[in-house]
């Protein structure tokens, strides 16, 4: 019978001291506490073994002290994880402090009696049969100390009972066990007290078991779904789980919020949010990541979906659980984004690069289809926006970029490469010229400057695309470099890059090349238009320019000047006139002829490309003129490139005594009202008056009162091209001044301007 009971104890031994070990090896805040409890119980077990199996009276007398000190010892460690447990419930009512002083009392007595024996004795006894045991004579000064250890045990129910009524539901269950657990082990212990065996140990071993599973292991059932429905309800992504039969085990609020989506037609399988992740769980795929669109109504709803497989220790599958994060608002964002990477912010049509890419993309993959690069510009588009702002300047590319819209299902890819300048790629057989022609659409809405109506005005150049192999943008150039051939022309509003074109090209580049050559070997030649008074006394002339060139011929100013504004090199050319008006002026100075002035013309680009102010003021130092003998003469439509800067420049050259003529007046836009913004010395009529007023009484009506209003603000008039005496006395009439044309003197060359006027 020992044998067996032996074994018993040895098994509950080993079995504290095994959550002894482990319990050690645990990082929580209850380990130390449930490590004190398996401590004592370790040596309660122990001590009561060698107690019931030693043979030796005093060995087994000592092992009953000692085991009762571990017995008392193990119900303080109780109260005191009770304590700590229920979060610390009766600290206010047990002083863990004096509990400690009367344990420690009690241990001392207990440690008396071994050599007093006033608690307990020990006698052998035949127990079970023919075995004989020591068991404990008890006295009446052992109840005292059993007790205080009800009193210890009693305190213990008290907490873990008032510790269940106060805790959440689900957490109650814990308590409820200790405390059974514990009334049993009590139970066992008062009902055996006066066997030889005491059986309650089992009940201290199921304790301590029961203690370590509360402690590190139990988690309530319904905590779990609870938790997850707490933490992933705050969730920004939704969570789906499916068991292997498809059925949802589990879902937060962020999914039921999409179970009413559908995903478009996709292979003949229209679906809802719920039925494509069944699908996908079938498919038994493995782990998967990606991108599904599904719609509510008429709105799409971007998802990126992640499945992954929930499998066992033995790795098989268990089920399977979706992570669903919609991506609507950062698709839109991302889209959005893009979109004002490749569209132009006002007109909404591609940039120039994106037009760029994507013509060339379609280009290079229809290599049999015949296709047209369209450019376009609007005529006069800076003085729009100079005169009406940049508000109406803004609705006038919108227009246009509404109208181009207007055919988009004949376009391939249009964009917007610029200013006023567009683009378009479409098939030569979708091609009409009415599709860019703004001119029959109705007048722009409040465009009207000095109640002159303003009509906006597209010109259109086309190429054919017959070299594949070029860049979009030098395709676009010989677009534009059609364009440009029609610019100012009323009638032509589309030109077309052909073969003649190509070589006019190729003209304007040889004498491109050529004018370099042409100033170094002086071929250009300054020419003399006569000025004259109402008398025809010559007292000035108009500086021209001819180009005596060594294999053409002569050329006139039509054929060269044009392409040189073009292509920028007009300043080359004025400076190289400036400089021969100078020194002919000096020249004149020397030989003592009379003095007359030389009119010089100051071209638009030269404002941008040359410091006029400057390179006047060093032309007076180096050939030691007056100003009051250079005239200069400034084009209405160059002043108002950038009216501010201009008129302040004008203001110095006349501060340094020249002449300022305003050329071509009458010509742009708004020429009474520059009168009051800016200082002229002279008017230059534009011949254009001149024309219109023959057999025209308006056009009479008019020339009165541009020269009436300028004699009232004392400003000079010249009027050019004057042709016939009939011109010159109904001019002379009107009260003009000053005359030029071919009635007075055609152009000449210098020799022959001497000889006749000087």
């Amino acid at each position: 019978m020992k044998i067996v009971l032996g074994a018993v104890l040895s098994v509950a031994l080993i079995i504290t001291g095994i959550y002894l070990w482990k319990t050690s090896r645990k990082n929580h805040r209850m380990a130390p506490s449930v490590s004190r409890i398996l401590w004592a119980g370790f040596s309660m077990v122990f001590f009561y073994s060698v107690a019931l199996l030693v043979e030796v009276e005093l060995v087994a007398l000592v092992a009953y002290n000692a085991y009762y000190i571990s017995v008392a010892w193990l119900l303080f460690f109780l109260l005191y994880f009770s304590l700590e447990y229920t979060g610390n419930f009766l600290e206010d009512f047990v002083r863990k402090d004096f509990m400690m002083v009367l344990l420690g009392i009690d241990s001392l007595v207990l440690v008396w009696n071994i050599f007093s024996r006033k608690l307990f004795d020990i006698g052998w006894e035949q127990v079970l049969g023919a075995e004989s045991l020591y068991k404990p004579i008890l006295k009446d000064l052992f109840y005292v100390h059993y007790t205080f250890m009800v009193l210890i045990a009693v305190i213990f129910l008290i907490g873990l009972i008032c510790r269940f009524f106060t805790a959440p539901a689900f957490y109650r269950m814990k308590y409820l066990i200790i405390a059974v657990i514990f009334i049993g082990m009590m139970v066992l212990n008062i009902r055996g007290f006066e066997d030889p065996i005491d059986f309650s140990i089992i009940g201290y071993v199921a304790e301590i078991i029961c203690i370590y599973y509360c402690a590190f292991v139990y988690t309530p059932q319904r905590l779990l779904p609870k938790t997850l429905t707490q933490v992933t309800g705050n969730m920004s992504v939704g969570v789906l789980a499916l068991d292997l039969e498809d059925r949802i085990i589990y879902n937060n609020r962020v999914v039921e919020a999409y179970l009413d989506i559908e995903k478009p037609l996709l292979d003949d399988n229209d679906t809802d949010l719920e039925s494509w992740c069944r699908q996908q769980a079938r498919k038994k795929t493995g782990d998967m990541e990606t991108e599904v669109t599904f719609w509510r109504g008429k709105e799409p709803l971007f998802f990126k979906i992640q499945m992954q497989r929930i499998m066992d220790s033995k790795k098989q599958l268990q089920g399977c659980y979706f992570i669903i994060q919609n991506r609507t608002q950062e698709i839109k964002e991302l889209r959005k984004k893009q979109h004002l990477a490749t569209h132009d912010r006002l007109t909404d049509l591609y940039i120039k690069e994106h037009f760029y890419e994507t013509a060339e993309k379609y280009i290079k993959s229809h290599p049999e289809e015949e296709l047209y690069i369209i450019c376009t510009d609007i005529k006069d588009f800076k003085m729009i926006n100079d005169f009406f702002g940049s508000r109406i300047g803004d609705a006038v590319l919108q227009n246009y970029a509404d109208k181009i819209r207007e055919v988009e299902d004949k376009l391939i890819t249009y964009g917007r490469l610029g200013n006023d300048n567009f683009a378009v790629l479409m098939k030569k057989e979708d091609f009409k010229e009415s599709y860019f022609d703004l001119t029959s659409k109705e007048a722009f809405a409040g465009s009207t400057f000095s109640e002159v109506a303003f009509q906006v005005i597209a010109y259109a150049g086309v190429y054919q695309i017959v070299e594949r192999d070029l860049l979009v943008s030098v395709m676009c150039g010989r677009a534009r470099l059609a364009l440009n051939t029609i610019k100012g022309d009323r009638k032509r509003k589309v030109a077309y890059y052909d073969n003649v074109l190509r070589d006019n090209i190729m003209y304007e580049q040889e004498l491109s090349k050529e004018l370099e050559e042409a100033i170094a070997k002086e071929h250009l030649q300054m020419y003399l238009q006569p000025q004259a008074t109402a008398d025809e006394k010559v007292i000035g002339a108009e500086a021209l320019i001819r180009w005596n060139h060594p294999e053409r011929g002569t050329l006139g100013p039509d054929v060269f000047i044009p392409i040189f504004e073009r292509n920028g090199l007009i300043t080359e050319v004025d400076k190289y006139m400036w400089e021969a008006a100078c020194k002919q002026l000096r020249k004149w100075m020397d030989e003592g002829k009379r003095e007359v002035y030389i009119s010089v013309n100051i071209s638009p680009k030269d404002f941008y490309f040359v410091d006029v102010y400057q390179s006047f003021v060093s032309l007076l130092e180096k050939y030691r003129i007056e100003p009051k003998h250079l005239k200069l003469e400034i084009t209405e439509s160059a002043v108002m490139m950038d009216f501010e800067s201009h008129r302040e420049l004008i203001n110095k050259l006349r501060s340094l005594g020249f002449v300022v003529e305003m050329d071509d007046f009458g010509s742009a836009y708004s020429s009474l009202n520059m009168l009051k913004d800016i200082d002229v010395d002279v008017m230059k009529l534009d011949m254009g008056f001149l024309q219109q007023s023959q057999n025209s009484e308006r056009g009479k009506t008019i020339l009165r009162m541009v020269i009436g209003l300028s004699k009232q603000l004392g400003i000079p008039v010249i009027s050019e091209g004057v042709e016939t005496k009939e011109q010159l006395q109904f001019l002379q009439e009107l009260g003009c001044e000053m005359f030029q044309g071919y009635y007075l003197g055609r152009p000449m060359d210098v020799q022959s301007f001497e000889s006749k006027y000087l």
